[in-house]
């Protein structure tokens, strides 16, 4: 078992702003704290949006000469499928993930298996942990823009990452833009009411780039929900996603998805960080019914799924079927999501499981 740290700062990165490395760039707009219940009244959702807007523009007061050249910096970047931006990502996502101690199932290879081929994959992780959770997704991009970079890939998916649109309405146009090409993309997030126009024209960009095979797709299903705890993990992992797949499928012969776990250790473990990709989940649309490939279910005897999977493991494409028969492509959509998140708890698991079985005394190598 071997465990990874990211530098301080990336040193293939030349640029004369980056001598200092004391940089936090927040997804979050200071205002996470906020979120506490799954409804929340127009009034509530008013006074987090003013929340946001006084926290970044306290932030921006207080901004160092640095962050300000570099955000500025990422605002003016190009952000297309060629050889600079790739680069361009893979430092900028470096420096965000600075200073992380991780360990990872980088043995599995399965980010060069993704790579490969050049074909987008939709990257689902489990949001655990408002505040870390965004390096470790700029973490994972590091690792991909290398491992597209190593493979001297000449057309790749660029990355499109899913949040909160009051996060970037709230942020300054310099810093929006710098996240937009960084690639955040806004929706409504709000758990009730959330505007569905607003959505449909963010969303549908996204399906027509996954179907051209321009973009991976990055987004945390739980999203608001990840605060209540009092919910299980099948219940705080909103149907979205799963919506997103049934609609591709009517577009494309298949659709990749990749569970990614995240954990965080405790105690003489607490400054350790663990990332566990799980196994591609292959989604294909035959005729009328939907097929799907069994991920890691067979590796939790305690999943839901695992006598239906076991008794299909010989088959690469398993029919989803209810009380032996087909479901239909109407009603498909609450069986992807049970399966994409049964997936995703597993990967979170063994994401946990890999600290727990890590040696903090292990020689550390850098990425």
């Amino acid at each position: 078992m071997q465990i990874y740290s990211t530098p301080k700062i990336a040193t293939n990165f030349n640029n004369k702003f980056l001598k200092n490395n004391n940089f936090n760039l927040s997804f979050e707009g200071y205002s996470s704290s906020v979120v506490k219940k799954t409804t929340k009244s127009k009034q509530k959702n008013r006074l987090e949006y003013f929340l946001r807007v006084v926290g970044n523009k306290f932030s921006d007061l207080f901004q160092s000469k640095f962050q300000k050249l570099f955000i500025k910096f990422i605002s003016t970047i190009n952000p297309t499928q060629n050889r600079k931006y790739l680069e361009e990502l893979a430092d900028i996502s470096r420096i965000y993930a600075s200073q992380k101690t991780f360990e990872i199932n980088i043995e599995d290879k399965i980010l060069e298996q993704i790579a490969q081929d050049g074909k987008s994959s939709i990257f689902i992780m489990n949001h655990s942990n408002q505040s870390e959770d965004p390096q470790m997704l700029a973490l994972l991009n590091t690792l991909l823009a290398d491992t597209y970079k190593d493979l001297n890939m000449d057309k790749f998916p660029i990355p499109k990452i899913i949040m909160n649109e009051d996060i970037l309405k709230t942020m300054n146009p310099t810093k929006r833009k710098a996240f937009e090409n960084i690639g955040a993309v806004g929706i409504d997030a709000n758990i009730m009411g959330a505007d569905k126009d607003v959505n449909v024209r963010a969303f549908l960009p996204l399906i027509k780039g996954y179907v051209k095979d321009n973009c991976n797709i990055f987004l945390f299903p739980e999203g608001r929900l990840a605060v209540c705890k009092n919910l299980d993990f099948f219940n705080r992992f909103q149907p979205g996603v799963a919506s997103m797949v049934d609609k591709i499928l009517n577009l494309k012969k298949e659709v990749r998805i990749v569970p990614v776990g995240f954990a965080y250790g405790k105690g003489d473990k607490k400054d350790l960080n663990s990332i566990n990709i799980g196994t591609p989940i292959i989604i294909k649309r035959k005729d009328e019914y939907t097929t799907i490939s069994q991920g890691d279910i067979l590796k939790d005897k305690d999943a839901d799924l695992y006598n239906f999977v076991n008794k299909n493991k010989d088959n690469d494409d398993i029919l989803i079927t209810k009380n032996g028969e087909p479901v239909s492509r109407e009603n498909i959509v609450g069986y992807i999501k049970t399966f994409l998140a049964e997936n995703l708890e597993i990967n979170s698991k063994l994401a946990q499981k890999r600290i727990d079985n890590s040696n903090p005394e292990e020689i550390i190598q850098e990425i």
